[in-house]
């Protein structure tokens, strides 16, 4: 596998040092952050989801349920005060185990000597000393540990900066404990300390029974959009956790796999192929691969993830500014680097978890990505995508019908020199296709919700399907409103859907008079559904005057009769015979109430296009 970077330079060193012009499109690289102490108040999410925080990380290897759904509620808060949609991922423990130095507050530091033989222990009663470490975990069966094999201590979401971490060498192991000796003198600080045993492979379950409880409580409580799967080293652990989730319910969950070993990255290609995405874990491989080696594993990792239009999420980039409110040089550069290289997103750990300067944090990483995105050639990658890979000259299309499509849109926006992708979509996989192929431009992924009926209840989904797609590079999604449309052709939900995107993105300053909107629109492939009939067409729009006059008028007309509460139309295009324990579909709570909570655009109104805009006679070719 070639290993490519996506660099073009700049015109000259005169035109860098100039001052960069005002943003007006969002960043189209992805930051999740670490919620924490230092990230969970109403006030701070505020400012992280305005600077750019698009996924939410929720680590259950620490805290309470209460403390979570507190922080939960708190981003639900802030999600309606700004109007900016924000996907949860749920961490969940796996086989991770750790040493838990006291009561949470300033537990005192744990001094190891060079040489000194030290016991982890599986007997939590014994109290934390210089040569005794209780650590979780009812027993160590499922590590096949052996002596001579290495250990590493660090602090809970450790920053490498810090002095707080060591090497033990195992001497002699049994049921429910490890002697070893300490490579170095440390000083361990912190409430939590992580341990990792190196080199050894795991043998027991993906998920441990505490997990699963989770998911079955506290996950299927919050309608979770991500589990990021920790120590994923095959297959098999994915479908263990698909399993789970859909006996849970949540079968709209995504499921996020972190490779964090040598196992995981060796079985890698088999991994990505069924994963929804992958965490590319730098905090945990960075102790199990040799330094040198960390740079070419890293660009494999996100070669494989872009040839399979696979999300990939990087750790650990600015660990420096936990502590201070500027990157160093080299964090800079390599944030830079991840996104030539292809980086989905970048996710932050102790920064905003336990970081002074959580905003900031975010708000530079924006910035750094934004720069890089003006130097990424966008032409370049979607030729590595499509390129020969036999040698014979000739591209060996092995795609589908849908992706052809996706693929199509990308290219024609790429020669038209379109401002905006408009993607309609039901499960989010079209704007996921769009998004595998790098444009330059933005893409407005409109999510179309459905109804659907177990017998029982009807529910609507779409929600989790808008927020998921945020993961992917570029991709920014609005829940497609059910009050929009009827049942003739000319107030569709999908016309005055398409006119509501328009807009938007006119009212974000994306698009002017005279720009050229795509719109995707790719073959549905799952069941007959009456909301939303995908016909797999590309469409190539001119923005006159006309038409953004009449989006903004569809667009404020539907704001006002959101305003005044008429929702007794929703849903007035499905067939009127629909009902539910002989009560009109429309008349629901529940689907009056999604009706509510789905509406993601702002309700002002939008002045129409000035008489200073470009001139709407361009060829429409």
């Amino acid at each position: 596998m070639s290993v490519s970077s996506f660099f073009t330079a700049s015109d000259s060193m005169q035109s860098i040092l100039e001052k960069d012009p005002e943003a007006v499109t969002p960043t189209k690289t992805k930051i999740a952050c670490t919620l924490g102490p230092q990230s969970r108040e109403v006030s701070v999410l505020e400012k992280l989801l305005e600077n750019g925080m698009e996924i939410a990380r929720i680590d259950l290897s620490w805290g309470t349920k209460n403390y979570h759904q507190v922080t939960i509620n708190n981003l639900r808060r802030a999600m309606r005060h700004t109007k900016f949609l924000c996907a949860v991922m749920l961490d969940v423990r796996g086989q991770e185990i750790q040493i838990v130095n006291g009561p949470d507050g300033s537990p005192p530091p744990i001094h190891l000597k060079e040489n000194v033989k030290v016991t982890l222990t599986c007997d939590t009663t014994k109290p934390v000393s210089d040569t005794c470490l209780p650590i979780t975990g009812a027993d160590l069966k499922g590590y096949a540990l052996k002596p001579g094999g290495k250990v590493f201590l660090g602090r809970y979401l450790f920053t490498g900066h810090e002095e707080s971490s060591v090497y033990l060498t195992i001497d002699k192991v049994s049921e429910d404990s490890v002697e070893c000796t300490c490579n170095a003198d440390a000083t361990l600080i912190g409430h939590r300390l992580l341990v990792n045993f190196l080199d050894c492979e795991w043998e027991g379950p993906a998920l441990s029974e505490d997990d699963v409880e989770l998911i079955k409580s506290f996950g299927v409580q919050n309608k979770i959009d991500f589990i990021a799967l920790s120590y994923c080293s095959s297959p098999a652990n994915i479908t263990e956790c698909r399993e789970i989730l859909d006996n849970a319910g949540l079968t709209s969950t995504k499921i996020i796999a972190k490779i964090e070993t040598n196992e995981g990255l060796a079985n890698l290609s088999e991994i990505v192929p069924v994963a929804d995405g992958i965490i590319f874990s730098r905090g945990h491989l960075g102790v199990a691969i040799n330094a040198e080696k960390m740079f070419l594993v890293q660009k494999t990792v996100i070669k494989h993830c872009n040839e399979e239009g696979k999300p990939v999420v990087v750790t650990r980039v600015v660990d420096s500014m936990t502590e201070n409110p500027r990157p160093t040089r080299a964090e800079a550069t390599d944030i830079a680097n991840l996104t030539l290289d292809g980086a989905d997103c970048i996710l932050l750990g102790a920064e905003t978890f336990r970081g002074n300067y959580p905003v900031e944090t975010v708000s530079t990483i924006s910035k750094i990505c934004r720069r890089a995105e003006m130097s990424f050639d966008s032409e370049l990658y979607y030729q590595s995508l499509v390129e020969d890979k036999g040698g014979t000259g000739e591209v060996a299309w092995k795609g589908t019908k849908s992706e052809a499509l996706a693929s199509s849109a990308v290219r024609a926006a790429a020669k038209l020199d379109a401002a905006l992708i408009i993607v309609f979509t039901i499960t989010g996989n079209t704007a996921r296709m769009v998004a595998k192929y790098r444009p330059p431009m933005p893409i407005l992924s409109v999510v179309f919700p459905r109804l659907h009926s177990n017998a029982l209840k009807w529910s609507v989904t779409g929600q989790a399907e808008a927020r998921q797609v945020l993961l992917n590079r570029g991709v920014t999604a609005l829940l497609a409103d059910p009050n929009l449309g009827g049942t003739d052709e000319k107030l569709s939900m999908e016309g005055s859907m398409l006119s509501r995107a328009i807009a938007y993105a006119y009212k974000k300053k994306w698009v002017k008079v005279g720009d050229r909107v795509v719109v995707s629109q790719c073959p549905k492939t799952g069941d007959d559904d009456f909301l939303f009939k995908e016909t797999g067409v590309v469409k190539i729009i001119l923005l006159t005057r006309d038409i953004l006059e009449a989006s903004i008028n569809t667009y404020n007309s539907h704001s006002i009769s959101i305003s005044s509460g008429r929702v007794k139309d929703m849903f007035k295009f499905m067939p009127k015979a629909m009902t539910f324990k002989g009560r009109p579909i429309n008349e629901l709570p529940s689907l009056i109430s999604f009706h509510r909570r789905s509406v993601e655009l702002e309700l002002e109104g939008i002045d129409s296009p000035p008489e200073e805009d470009v001139s709407d006679s361009q060829d429409s070719s």
